[in-house]
Order: structure tokens, then C-alpha cells, then sequence
């Protein structure tokens, strides 16, 4: 098992816990959120923090040895049900024509946090 801690473009943890781990060819990438990587700050707004989110993620992934089109689950929280169009949107644009499995809640966040995503890929050979 491989515990991803930090790397390039990967927010270290805010607690006890690994940005991702890897095990049996699995990669388990943790809660992201919209950090943006020049100054570990939240993103001011949701397009922000959802497109710095999935930043977070691809360069977690990238330190586990996968990429976007590994992906096979995601489970996606929203602060505001509202936000769900665009949210839709700017992940369909990440993803591209790749569409893992997805579930999508609505949930109270950590204060300033409008959006978090957690996945589980496949490693492939971006190593």
C-alpha cells in the first residue's frame, strides 16, 4: 500500500489522513476541495472551487500513478442545491467523454467550502 501525502499541485492534508492511497492497482483519493495551489486558499467562488477541486484532484491522481480517464467513481458534495447546473457543467468539461459513476448529494460543508469531490480510479500507466 502506497500512501500519497503531498506532491506537485497536491494540497498537503488538512488532518490525519492521506490525499490518496493505493492498493491492489486501486486508487482511493480523498475528500478535495477547492484549494487553489498558488496560495492554499480557497477559491472565492463556486466555478472557482469546483474547477480548483478538480485540479486538486487530476494532481492527486498524478502522484498515484492515474489520470481522469481512470477514474470509476465519484461522489460529489454541493453546499447549495442551486449550484447544480453549472457544477454538471464544469465537471462534464474535465471529464470529458469519460463518465464515471457518480453520486451527487446535497450536504452541509465546512465554512468557505462550496464544493468537495471524492473518487476512486484504476492505476494506470502515467507512472
Amino acid at each position: 500500500m502506497k500512501l500519497i501525502k503531498d506532491g506537485p499541485g497536491v494540497p498537503a492534508p488538512g488532518g490525519h489522513y492521506s490525499a490518496a492511497v493505493v492498493t491492489g492497482g486501486m486508487v482511493y483519493a480523498s475528500g478535495c476541495v477547492g484549494l487553489l495551489q498558488e496560495t492554499g486558499k480557497l477559491a472565492p467562488d463556486f466555478e472557482g472551487q469546483v474547477k480548483a477541486t478538480l485540479s486538486n484532484l487530476d494532481a492527486a491522481l498524478a502522484a498515484a500513478g492515474a489520470r481522469p480517464q481512470d477514474v470509476v467513481k465519484t461522489t460529489c458534495y454541493l453546499s447549495k442545491r442551486e449550484n447544480f447546473a453549472e457544477f454538471n457543467t464544469l465537471y462534464a468539461s474535465f471529464f470529458g467523454n469519460h463518465r464515471p459513476a457518480r453520486t451527487t448529494v446535497t450536504v452541509i460543508l465546512n465554512p468557505g467550502v462550496l464544493f468537495e469531490l471524492d473518487a476512486v480510479a484504476v492505476q494506470s500507466d502515467r507512472q
